[in-house]
């Protein structure tokens, strides 16, 4: 039996013909900051729903604290959550829509009050709370909505998605206000996102999805340094995926130049990932092992960074250079170095 604060196993879900959820098995920590990030239709939302206790799995067991969550009904799991859209009562204050779920739970007049002030403070609308939703930005709409969901003090906080319908100024500024939120509170929290760059800013952990199934789990850091498929290598910032073919001997290749790599088997045909940052231009004195020649497609000046993409044998190489602008001529040869401990073996799906 996992000790997790909230335990999913072999969780499974259909829809029709459709599979949304299929096998997942996951440990959330007391505490923890957990992401399920990944493209539409690839079963986040789903997960977290069943969790919510908003849909029932075909498959699985749900446990929070050791306990079977799926006998219990949503509205008894003490679980806070935020949605994309607000959900705000339109005929009620700021303050009036916090205290609502505290009036059901018939909490008396002085606690409530006391904590409508206090989650109003906490997100920084101690005087806005007269204001009805109409008369409040998006951004304050959903400070709003974060104060409701945590005011009856839940023992966990889902959120669906909270921040994509806020413009981008809005949802920057957001995603620190929140992430600051549940560290002090400490409250478990689990969010689904499309958003990488929000993940990687927010979450402990991130849950990285594709076709219902977890690909890969980890910190920002272990996803962008070390994915463990070509899917969380293209999904995680910019990528390039590399075929390297089978050498004369045991070393692999790519367009004919030798390939060293550090980790992997040798004598087959091979993917790799490689961040467009770890490619080094080639220099007097520098290492001469992984060079390849390519012939430059693009180069893109972004100030104290050009964005060059090298045609090498069949296929494109992105690579970062920095510092002073180069000039570097559309069609122009260019020597580049794949440093063997920047090549990341990469599976197929």
């Amino acid at each position: 039996m996992s000790d997790a604060f909230l335990s999913l196993r072999h969780i499974t879900k259909r829809f029709s013909a459709v599979t949304a959820v299929r096998d997942v098995s996951l440990d959330v920590a007391e505490g923890e900051f957990v992401c399920f990030l990944g493209p539409s239709g690839c079963g986040k939302t789903t997960l977290l729903r069943i969790v919510a206790g908003l849909e029932a799995p075909d498959a699985g067991q749900v446990r929070l604290r050791g306990a079977d969550l799926l006998a219990v009904p949503a509205r008894r799991r003490n679980f806070g959550m935020v949605f994309q859209s607000y959900s705000l009562f339109p005929n009620m204050t700021a303050a009036r829509n916090v205290a609502y779920g505290l009036e059901c739970r018939r909490w008396s007049r002085s606690h409530i009050d006391r904590r409508v002030r206090e989650m109003l403070g906490l997100v920084h609308l101690e005087d806005e709370a007269d204001r009805h939703p109409h008369q409040l930005s998006g951004g304050q709409q959903q400070r709003v909505a974060l104060a409701r969901a945590l005011a009856p003090e839940p023992s966990m906080l889902l959120l669906d998605e909270p921040l994509s319908a806020l413009d981008a100024k809005v949802r920057e500024s957001l995603r620190g206000e929140v992430r600051d939120l549940q560290r002090t509170l400490r409250i478990t929290t689990i969010m689904v996102t499309h958003d990488q760059d929000e993940a990687m800013e927010m979450a402990d952990r991130i849950v990285v999805m594709n076709g219902g199934a977890i690909e890969q789990a980890g910190s920002a850091e272990e996803l962008y340094q070390r994915p463990a498929t070509r899917f969380v290598a293209e999904f995680i910032g910019r990528m390039n995926v590399l075929q390297l073919d089978d050498g004369a001997g045991v070393t692999p290749t790519l367009a004919g130049a030798p390939i060293r790599l550090l980790a992997g088997g040798s004598g087959r045909v091979r993917l790799v990932g490689l961040r467009p940052e770890d490619v080094e231009v080639a220099r007097a004195g520098a290492p001469t092992d992984n060079q390849v020649t390519g012939i430059v497609e693009k180069a893109v000046y972004l100030g104290s960074v050009t964005h060059v993409t090298l045609a090498v044998g069949r296929q494109q190489l992105m690579l970062e250079v920095r510092g002073p602008r180069r000039v570097l001529e559309r069609s122009a040869p260019l020597t580049v170095r794949l440093p063997p401990e920047a090549l990341r073996p990469l599976a197929e799906t």
